[in-house]
């Protein structure tokens, strides 16, 4: 039977805000950040909703994540203090807890950038939140690469996500190179 890993930092977990396209590009990714915690803005629940009709991998990534979800929020009373164990569906190496966005946060972001774009609102979000939970890293976790520039440039925290990069079968491989001794000939 595999053991839970132990967290790797002593200090509070991190606050992750994933970004819609985190979701739909890796399924899985709510059980990948160890002792941390993840936030979902209610934006990105309405994001997935838009993508889930349809045959490509893309809509059944939304439907997986959907059921996923829906598996996790039965029988909780989501409050965005307590939080859902992510644990609780049988990923042991998940230690931390999903948050829903369950009320309205208010927030101002600089007059270029519109206030009803997706993208804009998830930014509030973490800029909010980092506002709330001074104590607490809240990073956004985004695969689009203009949103975490323009994170950056509001002076928040910003990644990409790379829990899903496996080995390669390359790297595998024999080269077919063997370095021999200086003194071989």
């Amino acid at each position: 039977e595999p053991k839970a890993r132990k967290p790797r930092g002593t200090g509070p977990a991190k606050l992750f805000v994933l970004d819609t396209n985190v979701l739909m590009h890796d399924p899985t990714c709510l059980f990948r950040f160890e002792e941390h915690d993840i936030y979902l803005p209610m934006i990105t629940l309405e994001e997935l909703d838009g993508h889930k009709k349809g045959m490509s991998e893309v809509s059944r990534n939304v439907r997986q994540v959907s059921r996923e979800l829906d598996a996790l929020a039965e029988g909780h009373v989501l409050s965005p203090q307590d939080g859902i164990p992510l644990a609780k569906t049988g990923h042991r190496d998940a230690g931390g807890k999903l948050h829903f966005q369950t009320a309205l946060l208010e927030f101002k972001l600089p007059p270029g950038l519109p206030q009803g774009k997706a993208d804009n609102q998830i930014l509030g979000v973490v800029q909010t939140l980092r506002e709330q939970f001074p104590q607490r890293d809240v990073v956004l976790v985004s695969k689009d690469i203009n949103m975490r520039i323009k994170a950056r440039a509001l002076g928040l925290p910003a990644e990409d996500y790379f829990n899903d990069k496996t080995l390669e079968d390359g790297d595998l491989l024999y080269t077919g190179v063997l370095p021999l001794p200086a003194d071989f000939w």
